[in-house]
């Protein structure tokens, strides 16, 4: 009869048990959509990149909460044998639970008593497992508020978004600088106080990258730190440390051009799945051409990829939202695959019009397209990047080819400054160099000379050191004298 009283009882506990799991489960499951809503409106006005991943996770472990404390809340054995008594049995269930062990013959049809009225207990009826109707519809507006509110797209989420990867690249870049301060660490041989003056240059450039909130930002950030430590290079005498310098130039200078190059690339292809995908694929395709904007602060690329997601992804802000990109691609940004490399597209640079509309007398046009022949009639077809790349006939534009100059009639030094002071009269007293030469010099048209002058300052630039962005301007402004 013990034994059979036992398991009567603990029944009931259990049955107790389930619907005390039930009950906290519903109300902790509340409180947890609760909270991710207020989370999600709040992630809508405030940057927040992980506002989904926080409510997930706060759902989740009230979810588990409230399993726990159910368990925990739990009634003892002879708790459980009261509340089966309380429903009219006049304490036999737990009387004969008390009596358990004892063996007289008081205790004995006290048990049997209790044993006749356990088989006509009804547990489940008696302890029915109900889910509350009114909580499980607040848990179901919550959960609809909280799947609602996680699709919609905010300025301040797109700014989290950006911010996250800011940070994602922006560890990287500093992962770059404690690579070169390891490096001058490693160098015994260097002096503490060139190491030092380095080691600011570095805390400087962490502090630079840290304040970034956009790509473009780091971007700029990127390219300052490799121009200064270019310059610390320049300044350093001791050449190991010079060369360690000037490597996280480099590699400072190549962190900006390669995530162009491939945020170019993720645009691309993301853009192609998203014609003909899923709304999932349409939606990263505008985070793609959003990050590829915000690297290259190209406005028409970001206002086509807000019209695309703002028409709901319609085939006709598709289209221009590709054709964005491909003007972007070919002529604002970087072409992909091509490191460091910008295109000089139609968008940058418009050939001059021929006020006369005679053939052979234009100047380049876009794209890197060279100029015409001058007199021949015949427009040159090789192309280039910069003036004067047409047919070997072709002569420079109209521009100032009227313009006669002075040039020398031989070959001059390698030298060509000339230095001088002023003496105690006031007057400047100049003096060859001992590399430079004094030329008689002859008057010849402008045009004739200045494409081979930039042809010589190309060799230079191509033959130095200097950054691919300074290569760049300085060709060109040599482009510009036309």
């Amino acid at each position: 009869m013990d034994e059979q009283i036992r398991k009567f009882v603990y029944r009931i506990r259990g049955r107790l048990r389930e619907q005390q799991v039930v009950s906290n489960l519903v109300n902790w499951s509340a409180c947890g959509l609760l909270a991710a809503d207020v989370i999600s409106l709040a992630s809508l006005v405030v940057p927040f990149y992980y506002a989904v991943f926080s409510a997930a996770v706060i759902v989740a472990l009230l979810f588990a909460a409230g399993a726990v404390i159910g368990i925990c809340k739990t009634p003892k054995p002879m708790q459980a044998a009261l509340q089966a008594d309380a429903k009219g049995y006049k304490e036999k269930i737990s009387t004969a639970y008390f009596l358990i062990g004892r063996e007289d013959a008081f205790s004995r049809l006290q048990k049997k008593d209790a044993l006749q009225v356990m088989e006509g207990f009804a547990v489940r009826k008696e302890f029915p497992v109900r889910l509350p109707g009114k909580r499980l519809a607040l848990l179901a507006v919550l959960a609809l508020v909280f799947a609602l509110t996680i699709q919609v797209d905010t300025p301040a989420r797109k700014e989290a978004r950006t911010k996250h990867r800011v940070g994602q690249e922006a560890k990287e870049d500093i992962a770059r600088l404690e690579k070169v301060e390891k490096q001058i660490a490693e160098h015994k041989d260097i002096s503490s106080k060139e190491a030092e003056m380095l080691k600011e240059q570095l805390k400087q450039a962490g502090e630079e990258i840290k304040e970034a909130d956009t790509l473009a930002e780091l971007k700029k950030a990127e390219e300052r730190i490799a121009k200064k430590l270019e310059m610390a290079a320049g300044r350093m005498e001791n050449e190991t440390l010079s060369e360690i310098a000037q490597q996280g130039a480099k590699e400072a200078e190549d962190a900006a051009a390669g995530r162009e190059e491939e945020l170019a690339k993720a645009a691309k292809e993301a853009m192609e799945q998203a014609e003909n995908g899923s709304k999932k694929d349409k939606e990263k395709a505008c985070e793609s051409l959003e990050a590829l904007a915000d690297q290259t602060e190209n406005e028409a690329l970001e206002d086509a990829a807000a019209s695309y997601r703002d028409s709901d992804y319609a085939q006709n802000e598709y289209k221009n939202a590709q054709k964005k990109l491909e003007n972007a691609l070919n002529g604002d940004g970087v072409q992909p695959g091509d490191k460091q490399e910008y295109a000089q597209g139609g968008n940058e640079q418009q050939g001059e019009q021929n006020p006369s509309g005679n053939p052979g007398e234009g100047n380049g046009g876009a794209n890197g397209q060279g100029g015409s022949g001058n007199g021949s009639g015949e427009q040159g077809q090789s192309t280039g990047s910069g003036w004067n790349k047409g047919s070997k006939e072709g002569g420079e534009g109209p521009g100032r080819t009227d313009e006669s100059i002075t040039v020398p009639e031989g070959e001059v030094g390698s030298d060509d400054n000339l230095t001088g002071k002023a003496n105690s009269s006031g007057n400047r007293e100049t003096g060859k160099t001992n590399q430079s030469s004094a030329w008689s010099g002859s008057k010849v048209n402008y045009g004739k000379v200045s494409g081979a002058y930039k042809e010589k300052a190309y060799k230079k630039v191509e033959g130095s050191n200097y950054p691919v962005k300074l290569k760049d301007r300085i060709k060109n402004y040599f482009d510009g004298l036309n």
